[in-house]
């Protein structure tokens, strides 16, 4: 899967190969939304691990011969629809690129490669924080639902404490 719009930019399947740029993007995420930035071994090895996965993927947008997003996404049974779905756990478009249509390209793609596998829904998770990002997917036509996301942070060894 390669397609190229008017402006230049093509989505294509990431390869190994591009586990640098990726590990450069996933540097952006993570001081957009705060977290620590990710060391480039581990990025380059979850990028190969996903795409050995069959059930997974990752997507690049290029322009100019540069990676200038990316988007890693699963597909699914859900047992709470009784379903199949799309969950996208990263998407990230290079800074000076974002509302320029990179990312919806990256969902657009998502979205077709989610139906080809007979899913019926793409779920996604964003802090109430992330202001753009929350704006961006609302354009694209998603909900907001009341979900509460919490997330384990430590060890998974180390016991609960006061549970």
């Amino acid at each position: 899967m390669a397609l190229e719009d008017a402006a230049g930019v093509r989505v294509r399947e990431a390869r190994p190969s591009d586990a640098g740029e990726i590990h450069g993007l996933m540097c952006e995420l993570a001081r957009v939304v705060g977290d620590s930035l990710p060391p480039e071994e581990a990025v380059a090895r979850r990028l190969r691990e996903l795409l050995e996965e069959p059930r997974a993927g990752v997507l690049v947008a290029e322009s100019g011969g540069e990676v200038v997003g990316a988007v890693s996404y699963w597909v699914k049974p859900d047992l709470a629809h009784g379903d199949t779905v799309v969950e996208v756990p990263t998407l990230v478009v290079r800074e000076g690129l974002r509302r320029a249509g990179v990312g919806r390209r990256l969902m657009e793609s998502v979205r077709r490669l989610g139906m080809e596998r007979g899913a019926a829904l793409v779920e996604l998770v964003t802090t109430p924080a992330n202001v753009a990002a929350r704006e961006f997917y609302r354009a694209l036509g998603f909900v907001e639902t009341d979900h509460i996301v919490l997330e384990f942070v430590g060890q998974l060894e180390d016991p609960p404490s006061g549970a």
